[in-house]
């Protein structure tokens, strides 16, 4: 009989960096937390299928495959939303800000000018296609379905992901929105459901700070 053991494991020398921060600053810090387990704990529910974070940064996109609580599967793919940024740099021959500025206005949204859509969805289809080899290979090992995929990190936020990520996986496709597991004014709710994938770390880490109180 075999056991699935999850390894986690960070180089010395980042948290060195971590306590340094916290020591200059005057703060006080009663943990470190590896940035899944804060995600986890600020999008999921009580799922029953496996779920896939979708965690877009600006230089990789990380996927974890979540069952019942537990990581099954964590696979890094070595492009986020600033290589979609110098693609259109490059293609345009424009500025990188303003490449930056022209991606975050029109995204893959219909409005936007064809150049800009074409180059988004050119550096999106490769995320995409490696994403849904790692959903494949997971259900094949397992036999079991992704029952959805939630979208985090600050790359998520490209106007028209969620309905681009929706066609190309077949699965249903969420915003992560840490915010729910919180109390705001109601004229916060709508910005704040825009804006909570990338905030999905840092509520996650609150939360916990709150179970310790």
């Amino acid at each position: 009989k075999k056991t699935d053991v999850l390894l986690v494991a960070i180089h010395n020398e980042t948290l060195t960096r971590y306590q340094e921060l916290i020591r200059k600053t005057g703060l006080q810090s009663s943990f470190f937390e590896i940035e899944i387990f804060s995600t986890m704990r600020a999008v999921l529910e009580e799922d029953i299928s496996p779920v896939m974070i979708f965690d877009m940064g600006a230089s990789s996109t990380k996927l974890y495959i979540v069952e019942r609580g537990i990581v099954r599967l964590s696979h890094t793919i070595n492009r986020g939303s600033q290589d979609i940024t110098l693609m259109v740099s490059k293609s345009l021959g424009i500025p990188v800000a303003q490449a930056e500025i022209m991606k975050r206005n029109s995204g893959l949204l219909s409005g936007g000018t064809a150049d800009i859509r074409n180059l988004v969805h050119l550096s999106l289809d490769y995320i995409f296609s490696e994403a849904n080899q790692v959903v494949l290979n997971y259900q094949r090992k397992y036999a079991k379905t992704i029952g959805k995929i939630v979208l985090v990190g600050g790359g998520s936020a490209l106007k028209g992901l969620s309905e681009l990520a929706q066609s190309s996986f077949q699965t249903p496709v969420v915003a992560g929105n840490p915010f729910a597991k919180t109390e705001a004014p109601a004229f916060l709710e709508d910005i704040l459901r825009e804006t909570g994938p990338e905030f999905a770390v840092a509520v996650g880490i609150a939360l916990r700070k709150l179970q310790e109180l």
